[in-house]
């Protein structure tokens, strides 16, 4: 497979190939999108083609990395920057823009030991040129949701993605993890000028204590951005109510009956059209806005080394997640010579692992576990 010969990509990225890779049990993967009622990709908006839609996401994905860094560092208020590992195109900071319009190359940032985040990492990845093998196409064929002027992908086909991702473990308990990620896969015909491409992504809490208040007001701001693009009998077929329930499934520990945090919303194979453009880019730059007011809210809580060992145990579960179940990892560890670090950069800095512990009955520990088991609707 030719993308596998490519150096670095993050785990978002081998995430996102991965999905498209290899046909994963239940729960390792949410059920498939609603069908859409968008025909050939595009709905009122023939003037730009899948091909113009990817590059504007990846220009807004390349700035938006930026701009994500600068307002966590100024959040995180201490001496230790991200650190930045790029390749391919954007190995060198003073890279050309030209060099990233055409070529392949992602940039990793990471934050570590910080006030407010423990340790976090913000990952660019731009895939341009790679070529379908015979069995990629065919399983691309059945994740797609087939539409008349549909291009049908083929072996030999010209592939393109790109994707951005970050992942915030926080120093204090009371402070949530935070995850998402946005995405896009395009595909051109090698014997034609047809194309199609598919957005996916998310955005999720991992709490460690129930703050109702910070959780409800994080999905209610998602509610409230899904209903603006997505209104009642959508040409899209998709709800809030819908990603939030993906979510909820991708994320959970079939073996602990347990989901790995409170959720968020989950969406993949969304038709690449300049509506659901603006919408994951509404998606995205909701991130910090959704985040950074819990951060400023109880970022300098009090905690005890007993609330700090409960996050670490959490975490165990998140690393637990990570290794069994997320499709990414996963397929990134699978790989002849996987680069482990770009695929682990989402791994909590400490973790513990207690055998068989059981929170206090009537605690707050035991109050999220109850969450966990039996996710609710926090929009109501």
């Amino acid at each position: 497979m030719m993308f596998l010969s490519l150096p670095k990509l993050s785990s978002v990225a081998i995430c996102f190939f991965a999905a498209t890779a290899t046909k994963v049990d239940a729960f390792a993967a949410p059920k498939s999108m609603p069908a859409s009622k968008v025909v050939g990709g595009t709905i009122n908006d023939a003037s730009s083609t899948p091909q113009d839609i990817f590059e504007e996401f990846a220009k807004f994905l390349i700035n938006h990395q930026t701009e994500m860094i600068s307002k966590i560092e100024q959040a995180d208020g201490s001496e230790n920057a991200f650190s930045r590992d790029g390749w391919g195109a954007f190995a060198n900071d003073n890279d050309s823009s030209d060099e990233q319009q055409t070529k392949s190359g992602g940039i990793t940032r990471v934050i570590q030991g910080g006030n407010v985040v423990e340790k976090g990492a913000c990952s660019l990845t731009v895939i341009r040129n790679g070529v379908l093998t015979a069995d990629r196409a065919v399983t691309i064929q059945g994740r797609q949701q087939q539409q008349e002027g549909d291009l049908v992908v083929q072996e030999g086909d010209i592939y393109s993605a790109a994707a951005l991702s970050v992942v915030l473990h926080t120093r204090n308990p009371f402070v949530p993890t935070f995850r998402s990620d946005v995405r896009i896969f395009l595909v051109k015909s090698a014997s034609d000028d047809s194309a199609v491409a598919w957005f996916g992504g998310g955005s999720d809490l991992t709490p460690y204590y129930l703050i109702d208040e910070d959780i409800s007001k994080f999905h209610k701001d998602l509610k409230q951005m899904c209903d603006s693009h997505f209104p009642e009998d959508n040409d899209y077929n998709l709800s809030h109510a819908q990603m939030k329930q993906l979510c909820d499934e991708y994320f959970y520990l079939p073996a602990r009956s347990e989901h790995r945090g409170t959720g968020g919303i989950f969406f993949d194979d969304l038709s690449a059209t300049k509506a659901t453009l603006s919408f994951v880019e509404d998606v995205a730059t909701g991130w910090m806005p959704s985040w950074l007011p819990i951060v400023e809210k109880n970022g300098s809580k009090e905690f005890t080394e007993e609330q700090k060992h409960w996050q670490c145990l959490r975490r165990g579960r998140y690393l637990e997640f990570n290794l069994l179940y997320d499709r990414g990892v996963k397929f990134g560890l699978a790989n002849a010579n996987p680069r482990v670090e770009g695929v682990m950069v989402s791994a909590p800095p400490k973790i513990a692992f207690d055998y068989n512990h059981v929170p206090a009955e009537g605690s707050e520990e035991e109050r999220l576990l109850k969450i966990l088991k039996e996710p609710k609707d926090w929009t109501v």
